[in-house]
């Protein structure tokens, strides 16, 4: 009988180190590493037809969309390459005037217009027509871009494709 109590003493106890294992508790931890993303989209190529007065002519609005997960923020510009030029004889020029207004956003950060407006003066040697805004932290937004061709009077200037190109450019603050 004594033998019978020794085993089953000891099947027990291998019973009770068997629990204990199973009452230890591990950790695993899980890490997702988010890399700075930053980019500024633009629409397709827009095209307007002039209305044949001396009144400026303005695109439609274009809307371009901003990604700045930036902890700081980032600083976004659009610049053109020069005044509109006539594509088949660039003697001929026009100005260009851009505008920036804030569509809409999202984030915990938010955007605001550094610089709202911008103008070529191609007479003046000014050939660049810059507009700006900023974010204070991470946030994504659209940029509505405004772009008008400058007439002054209609019939100055000679027939033809005119043409500028709009360059977006984000940096991370």
């Amino acid at each position: 009988m004594k033998k019978i109590a020794l085993a089953l003493t000891a099947l027990l106890s291998a019973g009770s180190v068997s629990t204990l294992f199973a009452d230890t508790t591990d950790s695993q931890k899980f890490t997702a590493n988010v890399s700075v993303a930053m980019s500024v989209t633009a629409p397709a190529d827009a095209v307007l037809t002039h209305d044949e007065t001396h009144a400026n002519q303005t695109f439609t609005a274009q809307p371009w969309n901003v990604i700045g997960n930036s902890q700081n923020g980032v600083s976004v510009s659009f610049a053109t390459d020069g005044p509109f030029v006539n594509t088949a004889d660039p003697n001929f020029k026009r100005d260009a005037k851009l505008g920036l207004s804030i569509n809409s956003q999202t984030g915990p950060g938010s955007f605001s217009i550094s610089q709202a407006t911008g103008q070529t003066d191609y007479a003046n040697s000014v050939n660049i027509a810059t507009v700006s805004a900023v974010s204070d932290g991470v946030s994504n937004a659209t940029l509505d871009l405004s772009v008008e061709f400058i007439t002054g009077t209609f019939g100055s200037f000679a027939a033809g494709t005119y043409e500028t190109t709009v360059t977006g450019t984000i940096t991370a603050l």
